[in-house]
């Protein structure tokens, strides 16, 4: 899990070549109620309102529903989960976020 400003975000492109192109390619972030799990793409999160806890799991135990990490992302900031990484996320009531799916 990576998190920072989104002005930053090119310092990550190393991360996952998708980055580079995420614009347009979001959607709105949707309601969990568990840990998800992306085995092929990068999840990144990014909250364009208000704030989200955004928090990961261990990889080695993919039905693992114990928070390893967890961040609380402000507007203007992104999350990053790699390939294989548990996601969870909770908006706050008048949070905002996207979720964009890269390569």
């Amino acid at each position: 899990m990576v998190s920072d400003k989104l002005s930053s975000l090119a310092s990550y492109y190393s991360l996952a070549e998708g980055l580079r192109d995420w614009e347009g390619a979001s959607s709105p972030c949707p309601e969990f109620s568990s840990f998800e799990v992306d085995r092929e793409k990068s999840t990144m999160f990014i909250v364009e309102k208000g704030e989200a806890v955004m928090s990961t799991s261990w990889r080695e135990e993919p039905d693992s529903s114990e928070p390893l990490a967890a961040v609380k992302a402000g507007e203007g900031m992104f999350v990053l989960y790699l390939p294989g990484e548990p996601y969870l996320v909770r908006k706050g009531s008048d949070a905002e976020v996207s979720m964009v799916k890269v390569f």
